[in-house]
């Protein structure tokens, strides 16, 4: 139930980030928020629900974006599973978790995209991609990772998706 709830849910974050989060500049940086909804879900769940998410918004980002389309699927999984593994260390503060793997979660993505385009022959000089882009996507990020929580935490509660402990 939870993975077939994850189709249409990712599918309009995506086309929210796509459409409203893309114009949400500071400096060069925008905002992930697929990323963080992988990341809420991840700490919310302990089961595969969240490696699913993670690969379907990985697929539908990176059919859309403009690096090569295996970045996106493997940036999110690997920060699912980080997710999962820092939420299962501070079990009793999962915000604690949230923004923790967020600056993990940001730092990563941006690396890895960062790296491929480089390996690709783009000129992307360090400093300026750090200065410009990292750092206020990261600033954004982490001011959207509250609001992001609860909304999931919202969300796995009104559909019965969080787990009985």
């Amino acid at each position: 139930m939870a993975v077939i709830l994850g189709i249409p849910v990712m599918i309009l974050v995506v086309i929210f980030q796509t459409s409203v989060f893309r114009s949400l500049v500071l400096l060069h940086g925008t905002a992930d928020l697929v990323l963080l909804v992988i990341i809420a879900v991840a700490i919310r769940r302990h089961d595969t629900t969240s490696i699913a998410w993670a690969l379907m918004a990985g697929l539908m980002v990176g059919f859309i974006s403009g690096v090569p389309w295996f970045v996106f699927p493997l940036t999110y999984l690997g920060v699912a599973v980080l997710a999962r593994f820092l939420s299962s260390q501070v079990w009793q503060t999962p915000v604690l978790a949230m923004f923790l793997t967020t600056l993990i979660g940001t730092v990563l993505s941006e690396g890895f995209q960062w790296i491929t385009l480089r390996v690709q022959g783009v000129p992307l000089p360090m400093v300026e991609s750090i200065n410009l882009v990292l750092l206020p996507g990261l600033l954004l990020n982490l001011l959207l990772a509250l609001p992001v929580y609860a909304l999931v935490a919202d969300l796995t509660r009104s559909v019965s998706l969080e787990e009985v402990t």
